[in-house]
């Protein structure tokens, strides 16, 4: 067999070729990097997995439990949940706010973790917010300008009001509101302090709405006893809306709603927290644009 037909079968990619193997070299770099990216996510995950917990008091006013589903075509793993008593000493509320920043470029929000909100704003717990869109060009990042889809209202600032908004909101006496009707009304903005728009309200006088969806997914939802003044969060990590809002209704929620799923949920607990581990329950990796939570006073601090 001559050369040049031992080439055609068995091409040579040696230095002079140039292309193939500077192509190869990032493809098995791209490899590299994605599966140490794997590999430490996995690692995070395993070393922050929670086990199931019953009601146990976090923060004066907070109370937290953990349920393990069991496996059903609804879903499986765990449900965190919150209970806030709205009337306990310290409690105050937060809803991201408009971004200056973002507001020159014509957006509305940069993109931020849930575990440097709580952070950075000293929270109790918190969890992501409402459905976005984002100037992110292949994966999200931390920074990125983005847009809320539904309402929100930070400290009486109404950041814009898209029609199709179901809202939670809370007056200056922290009473909450959950009407099952939309887009909020120009009297309710009005007395908003702070509000979170979701996407349909589910739970209405403690009974789920019957044609709420059962194909599970991650899910975040929020809920209130306004009665009571009391705010639940949950965070299921494979759920159906209709089976999550179910076990808010059996926790003492009376209306309820989803907010953003999927990768964007989280649910993070602050420092101090008493009976708990400080730290992500669920999710977090994805930056989103807006998040819900609460502060509040440690189990042991003085009036």
């Amino acid at each position: 067999m001559n050369e040049s037909k031992s080439n055609q079968i068995f091409p040579y990619f040696g230095p002079q070729a140039g292309e193939p193997v500077k192509g190869r070299k990032w493809l098995r770099r791209l490899v590299v990097v994605v599966f140490l990216g794997a590999a430490t996510w996995a690692l995070y995950v395993w070393s922050n997995r929670r086990e199931p917990q019953g009601p146990t008091e976090i923060f004066r006013g907070i109370s937290y439990g953990c349920i393990l589903l069991e496996t059903t075509d609804e879903g499986s793993g765990l449900l965190h949940w919150v209970r806030i008593d709205l009337t306990a000493p310290g409690i105050e509320l937060y809803v991201t706010a408009l971004d200056p920043s973002a507001l020159a470029e014509g957006w509305q929000y940069r993109l931020r973790r849930t575990e440097r909100v709580v952070e950075s704003e000293h929270l109790a717990v918190a969890i992501n917010g409402t459905m976005f869109t984002s100037n992110s060009v292949w994966l999200r990042m931390s920074g990125d300008l983005a847009k809320s889809v539904e309402t929100v209202v930070a400290d009486h600032m109404v950041s814009h009001l898209w029609e199709h908004t179901y809202l939670l909101w809370f007056d200056d006496g922290l009473t909450p509101y959950l009407k099952p009707s939309k887009p909020p009304t120009t009297a309710d903005l009005a007395l908003a302090k702070f509000g979170i728009g979701g996407q349909g309200v589910g739970l209405q006088d403690g009974r789920v709405w019957p044609g709420s969806s059962r194909a599970p997914d991650s899910r975040t939802a929020v809920a209130i006893d306004q009665r009571r003044k009391v705010l639940f969060l949950a965070v299921g990590e494979y759920i159906s809306p209709r089976l999550l809002l179910e076990k808010l209704a059996g926790l003492g929620a009376k209306e309820g709603m989803l907010l953003d799923g999927g990768g964007s949920s989280s649910m993070v607990i602050g420092e101090d927290a008493h009976g708990i581990r400080p730290g992500a329950l669920h999710g977090g990796r994805r930056p989103v644009a807006t998040h819900f939570g609460v502060r509040a006073r440690p189990v042991n601090a003085r009036e």
